[in-house]
């Protein structure tokens, strides 16, 4: 059976290699801009990172420790996302796939095809994030002087461990869900999950304030800053984010045996848990897959499909008919597929708790560089989550027509309809979480500040050209690089188009933020010297922005539409 675990394996990679090579003009485009934007992307992470490492070492002098204890909140953010991405991917993987459904019919062992589509499923959900962390860590390691030999050591034996872990952790999760659903429901399962993520993040920020952190140092003094140790809750050290930050503490101090045997602790951690996934997954996937099945058929029940619901395409509305039509129908497309609502219930449960904790960010330090940094790292906290969230959601929309979209194409219903449906409705979802959380993460300055909420007023003007430029960007490539055969909207937010996307929403975001980074270095400057802020310091840059956000607007339509008029 082993033979034909491997011979599945290397026909995938063959399939992989074939589309991702293939000789089609949309394919060269995707390629040469992948290596173009990876590259650019690729350096401005690592200079990013090495300018974070510099600022917080070598001019706040904040100490190796407390700078740890940063990179620990890093990590334990990336072990949220590759956690939570690998809940809501592996349900789609693991139990909406065609693929599935024809191997099940295949002499195949079940627990090769769960351990397949799990390999599957953490490659296709984390590929994005392997580059971040790896240019972070070049980075990172720049500013300590790390050998080259460290780099691998570091990304191959705890980040790829790290998130190996994380992803082990959700599955079983993901097991643990459809073992309760069929006894107490889906709905009711996934409100407890998302309840103790809350909890889980509440804690975690309520006991590792960055502002506590430096407050801390300030007080003490960098040399005394080790100390913290013994200060901190004892449930962080259980944590894998944990774990990873003093590995690499260990090495920056020169503790090398420490840090190995720390590194060993993870990895039986690591193995421990991949263990245990492959017995569950072997004992009870197929059962799962069952549970799966009969939580869809209670969707397509008669009697559900036959009450009426407000959104009802059996219903008349004073709209017009082919208006009424077209966002009724993008309604049903959207809430049809379980992983696009449970992934929008999780971003926006996860937006509410960042706002919870930023809320009540207490800055009484008085430093330009420290508020200039924390406001920056909350701006681009801001645009991170619109470029994300419109990636999820616009990127797949026009794929998502799948291989009926012939029939819309052969209506008597204008293209550009259909298309700036698709922008409108995508750029509300996009706008409302970005503008959430601008007004939130502008708050505490303009309380700590005193003035007139000019920051405020900023925030909410930049995050609706940034959420703007995200979703027409997004819907415009992800209608070049559409794929009407994959239904699957999250494996189409995760291809090479996707990630090409993505990494240039992120590399525009760099640029918005490089254009904004003088204006509010003047700001803070003049709030701590008392002195007069001239509001014309911030035109010139908010109409840039404002110009370069209405460019790439216009790009993006324009490319959606004409792509989008292709032959099908």
């Amino acid at each position: 059976m082993r033979e034909t675990f491997f011979h599945i394996l290397r026909y995938k990679f063959r399939a992989f290699l074939k589309s991702t090579f293939e000789w089609k003009w949309v394919s060269i485009v995707r390629g040469l801009g992948s290596l173009l934007v990876f590259g650019g992307f690729s350096i401005g992470a690592y200079a990013l990172s090495f300018a974070v490492t510099k600022f917080l070492l070598g001019n706040v002098q904040v100490g190796l420790y407390v700078f740890h204890r940063f990179l620990s909140m890093m990590f334990f953010t990336l072990f949220i996302a590759v956690n939570l991405g690998n809940i809501i991917v592996s349900y789609s993987t693991l139990y909406r796939s065609a693929e599935v459904n024809f191997l099940f019919t295949k002499p195949v062992p079940y627990a090769q095809v769960f351990v397949l589509k799990f390999l599957d499923n953490f490659l296709y959900s984390s590929a994005t994030l392997f580059l971040v962390t790896f240019t972070a860590l070049l980075g990172y390691g720049s500013y300590l002087n790390y050998p080259w030999y460290a780099y691998v050591v570091v990304m191959a034996f705890v980040l790829v461990p790290f998130m190996f872990l994380a992803a082990c952790l959700a599955v079983l999760i993901l097991m643990a869900i459809m073992k309760l659903a069929g006894r107490i429901g889906f709905r009711q399962v996934m409100a407890l999950l998302a309840g103790f993520y809350v909890v889980l993040i509440a804690l975690f920020f309520r006991y590792s304030n960055p502002v506590r952190l430096i407050e801390f140092v300030n007080q003490v003094g960098p040399g005394f800053a080790d100390q913290l140790r013994f200060f901190e809750p004892t449930f962080l050290s259980y944590l894998p984010s944990h774990w990873a930050a003093n590995i690499l503490f260990s090495f920056a101090r020169g503790e090398v045996a420490r840090a190995f045997l720390q590194t060993g602790g993870l990895l039986f951690a690591t193995a421990a848990a991949f263990g245990v996934v492959l017995v569950i997954g072997s004992a009870f996937y197929y059962r799962s897959w069952l549970v799966s099945m009969h939580v869809a058929a209670r969707s397509n029940d008669p009697a559900h499909l036959n009450r009426i619901r407000k959104f009802d395409f059996r219903k008349v509305s004073a709209l017009p008919r082919q208006l009424e039509v077209l966002l009724k129908r993008e309604y049903f497309m959207f809430f049809r597929e379980p992983s696009q609502w449970i992934h929008l219930i999780v971003m926006v449960v996860l937006t509410m708790v960042f706002a919870l904790s930023v809320g009540n960010l207490n800055l009484r330090l008085r430093v330009t560089e420290i508020q200039l940094l924390t406001y920056l790292v909350l701006f681009a906290f801001a645009g991170f989550l619109s470029c994300s969230v419109a990636l999820r959601f616009l990127f797949p929309m026009s794929s998502l027509e799948g291989n009926v979209f012939w029939v819309i194409r052969s209506a008597p219903i204008e293209t550009w309809k259909v298309y700036l449906i698709k922008l409108i409705l995508g750029f509300i979802l996009v706008l409302v979480l970005a503008q959430v959380v601008a007004v939130v993460t502008n708050v505490p300055f303009a309380k700590f500040s005193g003035r007139r909420p000019m920051l405020l007023w900023f925030g909410i003007y930049s995050a609706w050209w940034v959420a703007l430029a995200a979703s027409s960007i997004n819907l415009g490539l992800g209608t070049y690089f559409v794929n009407y055969a994959e239904k699957n909207p999250i494996r189409l937010a995760s291809t090479q188009g996707a990630t090409l996307t993505f990494l240039f929403t992120l590399f525009l975001l760099l640029v918005i933020v490089a254009i904004v980074i003088l204006p509010l270095n003047e700001y803070f400057l003049t709030l701590f010297t008392f002195k007069p802020f001239k509001m014309n310091v911030i035109v010139a840059p908010g109409t840039v922005l404002a110009v370069l956000s209405m460019l790439i607007t216009v790009l993006g339509i324009q490319v959606g539409l004409k792509s989008m008029q292709r032959d099908f």
